[in-house]
């Protein structure tokens, strides 16, 4: 309790605002956070999250696919060429070819001038071609968004059930098509029941879904549901349909329309779902404030519309190199997370502050230097660290360089950081 008594009337005015204003700022903080990175104890199997959706011309993103080296692709309406898929395969990324996106939409629901999958060749003609293309070179999502969205056809279940049979048995029947992968049912949102129901048609009718999908537009408190949901299918609902045979879980569509610029709302999100053993998932795309959908050629919108950088990209790179040699790093904050790694020369560690609030001095401890040969037996170690501000869809050239210095080395070494701003990520590297 703050005793304010001794001002009295309108006496002291200034003096109240200004004590009762540093009071309400020292209550915005945050501290007692604490980071602690244990170089002894590797994260295994990390599976990268970094994917995206859709491009024009995929030769124009090289540069950016070097370096954010996206594991999957998730291609429909901007398809090109096979050639497409050799470039996306010589960097290791599995494309998933939308299929209904080729097929088209019908724009609203029952159009009759639209070519029913049910109704008539069309699906057919266009699964052999694509497979006589591709085979098993790709991932095959069938049918996109098919509750729900009038403009992806809005189907009734049974309806499609049926459309979703008809186009697996055809990759099925095709030469080789018994080990093509297959995914679905890219439902716009997790519904446990839907998919439950979904399960239950593929076990019945001999339907195998090697890649079980979704698309996961929940961030921030409400993401955090996301291990109930995954909990129940897992270990409830999965082994009651045995005969589906499913081996992975991936998200193709990620990181709704309020976050999609925010870097520390982005690594969060990927820090939930490495939690909950995702396998992969796509950056979704949306439209900018000038109307313009980013679906195209800037990376579902980690770069600018002239091909510069966003704060989202250098989240996105940071937290790529983190899936290589990741040791376990543990905060004591929810909302900052942390990702650290190493390499023969450095140790690096992302720290994104999703909180609306300043986190101050903040004890970092890095244990066991000894274990890496670059830091035995050094006294000293330099430290960098780079602020990744949330810049919306202005571009950022570079991270901002704000802390050079040398601190000790011992068997572990201790750092204080003064503050981390709301809603911002840092990038900290020690080196010789």
């Amino acid at each position: 309790m703050i005793n304010i008594s001794f001002i009295k009337g309108k006496k002291y005015p200034l003096l109240l605002f200004l004590f009762l204003s540093l009071f309400i700022q020292c209550q915005s903080n945050i501290e007692s956070v604490s980071v602690n990175v244990s170089l002894l104890k590797p994260v295994k199997n990390v599976k990268s999250l970094s994917g995206f959706l859709h491009y024009t011309n995929i030769n124009k993103l090289e540069e950016s696919i070097k370096q954010l080296k996206p594991k999957y692709w998730r291609i429909g309406t901007f398809y090109k060429s096979p050639d497409d898929i050799k470039l996306l395969r010589k960097y290791n990324i599995t494309p998933v070819v939308v299929i209904s996106d080729l097929y088209s939409y019908p724009g609203k629901k029952n159009n009759k001038d639209w070519p029913h999958p049910l109704k008539t060749d069309k699906l057919e003609s266009l699964v052999k071609d694509l497979y006589s293309q591709l085979g098993t070179t790709v991932i095959y999502d069938i049918w996109n968004e098919p509750y729900h969205q009038a403009a992806s056809g809005d189907f009734d279940q049974d309806e499609f059930y049926k459309i979703f049979k008809k186009a697996n048995d055809l990759i099925r029947s095709q030469p080789g098509g018994k080990n093509a992968i297959i995914t679905g049912p890219s439902f716009d949102h997790y519904n446990e029941k839907e998919m439950e129901g979904f399960l239950k048609y593929c076990n019945d009718n001999g339907i195998v879904i090697n890649v079980l999908n979704w698309h996961e537009w929940r961030s921030g408190e409400e993401l955090k549901d996301l291990k109930k949901d995954m909990d129940r299918l897992k270990n409830v609902i999965l082994p009651k349909y045995p005969k589906v045979k499913v081996d992975k879980i991936m998200l193709y569509e990620i990181i709704n329309q309020w976050i999609q610029f925010s870097p520390s709302e982005i690594l969060q999100v990927f820090k939930i779902l490495e939690e909950n053993n995702i396998d992969g998932a796509c950056k979704g795309c949306w439209a900018e404030s000038n109307g313009v959908s980013n679906c195209e050629n800037s990376l579902n919108g980690l770069l600018d519309q002239n091909g510069r950088p966003r704060a989202a990209w250098w989240g996105y790179k940071y937290y790529v190199q983190s899936t290589t040699n990741r040791v376990k790093s543990v905060t004591n904050f929810s909302n900052l997370v942390s990702f650290a790694s190493y390499s023969t020369e450095s140790v690096s560690i992302v720290l994104a502050n999703n909180s609306e609030k300043n986190i101050l001095n903040t004890g970092l401890v890095v244990n066991d230097t000894n274990s890496l040969k670059f830091l035995k037996n050094l006294k000293n170690v330099k430290i960098k660290i780079f602020e990744i501000p949330d810049t919306g869809e202005r571009e950022l050239v570079n991270p901002l360089p704000i802390l050079s210095k040398t601190v000790k080395v011992s068997k572990n070494i201790f750092f204080n950081i003064p503050v981390m701003k709301p809603k911002t990520v840092y990038y900290m590297i020690f080196e010789k």
